[in-house]
């Protein structure tokens, strides 16, 4: 039997040298890993530490020691973490129970405390270590400190919760809507219309609770929004609540984006009872106005029957006597005859006064005949100034109230730009344009600086523009004053067709 071949000692020493150069392929490798490990080791930005299975801190880069605030690795090296650096232990047992689990966590989140006490949020991404026989004998990996990212959760958290215990206690209606699609409504405004919750109203179109008759004005109005600069918008309509009865609203809407895309948030206020107390007051007004109007004529009725007859009987009875005196009456015919001229002209002034109460060509023939006769008298005693006066539209006359209402402005107009304006030309245009009648009074006076409302500022207020106001507003209608010292004024009146028509 043949024993194996030895191989020679060229073949062993050529064997070992391959063993020698494996040992040393491996040994470079493994100097490379740990040059490598310690690089990371040494320049991360987040800190990374070694410790024992109880927490003992066994290496830690310098990231960690200016994270936690100590002066050197060696001064930290050694430390317990459990008792030096958890705030709380039991978040030390729950990542320990994590680790025994799992056997690495990855963004542990706890609290640190540093080495001059303040305490900073941490995420933790650590593993098990394990000796050569694969036992645990240790934990390794990274701690970041997130405080300032922290803070700012709890900062928007804050914010959230202060924003939402505003918005859904607030006694308005509040919501968002972006394409006209309903995105957020709170409480208020579910209660304010009827619904039982936000499904019922949250994705439905922003119009359907928009009383047909004043669509088109919230849509005109949220366009113009759009296009300049006019925020907040307020506009009063009327809302429909769930089931089809109205309200009336009063919204402010702004600019906004919500969830990363523009939307409108509005605030919507009910002034029902609000409205109905102004209905109320319009109601009493008019009626005011309107017993007003009738002492007016019944006074000038009286003036006119009474007085005026009384003195046309004695002014007849005047010549008679002047006749009866004859050629011989002498001084006491003179005295006849400047009796008779006294009593033409208490006559005439009675006319006058009469006029001014209730003229009766408005009674008679209309608004537009009494405008041209009042401006006729007007000028008769003023010189120097020169009046305007343009009817269009006009096919039938106005109502009756909304006849005595553009006479008493225009007469109250007339009798402001006597006394205050100092005007040379006045322009008048009276308009009916469907559904409405326009009156345009404009003078190039000398003006006023008006405050709120169009009333005159820095003066007592004159009892007329009030007046003027609560006639207007008594027949549903607009009246806006504009004034400027040196620019002369322009009153502009717009009444309803329904608030006049006969």
């Amino acid at each position: 039997m043949n024993s194996p071949i030895e191989p020679s000692a060229e073949d062993r020493i050529a064997g070992l040298e391959e063993k020698l150069k494996a040992c040393r392929r491996e040994l470079k490798a493994l100097r490379e890993s740990e040059r490598k490990y310690r690089h990371l080791f040494e320049h991360s930005p987040a800190m990374v530490n070694l410790t024992d299975l109880d927490g003992i801190i066994l290496d830690i880069n310098d990231s960690g020691v200016r994270m936690l605030g100590y002066d050197s690795r060696e001064e930290m090296i050694g430390l317990d973490s459990t008792k030096s650096l958890y705030t709380d232990p039991k978040s030390r047992l729950r990542f320990k129970e994590v680790m025994g689990r799992h056997g690495s966590v990855r963004e542990f989140e706890t609290e640190m405390r540093r080495k001059d006490g303040t305490v900073i949020d941490v995420h933790i991404t650590s593993a098990i270590r394990r000796n050569k026989q694969g036992e645990p004998e240790g934990y390794e990996g990274f701690v970041v400190d997130v405080t300032d990212r922290k803070r700012a959760e709890r900062e928007l958290q804050e914010s959230e919760e202060k924003y939402r215990t505003v918005v859904e206690n607030s006694i308005a209606g509040i919501n968002v809507h972006q394409n006209g699609i309903f995105r957020y409504v709170n409480q208020r405004l579910i209660d304010m219309l009827g619904y039982d919750s936000p499904d019922e109203i949250v994705g439905r179109q922003f119009w359907e609770v928009i009383h047909p008759a004043d669509r088109d004005m919230v849509k005109k109005r949220g366009i113009k929004r759009q296009k300049i600069s006019f925020s907040p918008a307020q506009y009063i309509f009327r809302a429909l609540q769930k089931d089809g009865s109205i309200i009336w609203v009063e919204l402010w809407a702004s600019p906004a984006i919500y969830q990363g895309r523009p939307a409108v948030v509005a605030i919507v206020i009910d002034i029902t009872s609000r409205k109905e107390a102004e209905e109320k007051i319009h109601l009493l007004s008019r009626r005011l106005i309107d017993v007003m109007e009738e002492e007016s004529r019944r006074l000038a009725a009286d003036l006119h029957d009474e007085f005026g007859q009384s003195l046309t009987s004695l002014h007849f009875g005047l010549e008679a006597l002047e006749t009866s005196l004859g050629d011989s009456g002498g001084d006491s015919k003179e005295r006849c005859r400047t009796l008779v001229r006294r009593v033409e002209q208490l006559a005439d002034q009675v006319r006058k006064t009469t006029a001014r109460l209730r003229p009766d060509v408005l009674d008679h023939m209309g608004l537009i005949p009494t405008l041209e006769w009042h401006i006729q008298d007007f000028l008769s005693h003023r010189e120097g100034l020169d009046i305007q006066f343009q009817a269009t539209g006009f096919k039938r006359r106005l109502g009756g109230a909304a006849e005595i209402v553009l006479y008493r402005i225009f007469q109250e107009s007339l009798t402001n730009i006597a006394k205050h304006a100092q005007a040379k030309n006045v322009k008048i245009l009276l308009t009916h344009s469907h559904p409405k009648t326009i009156l345009v009074i404009r003078d190039d006076g000398v003006g006023f600086v008006t405050a709120e409302e169009g009333l005159p500022g820095g003066r007592p207020r004159g009892i007329g523009l009030l007046s003027m106001q609560e006639r207007v507003a008594s027949l549903g209608g607009t009246i806006d004053i504009t004034s400027a010292p040196g620019r002369g004024t322009t009153v502009r009146v717009e009444i309803p067709e329904e608030g006049g028509a006969v």
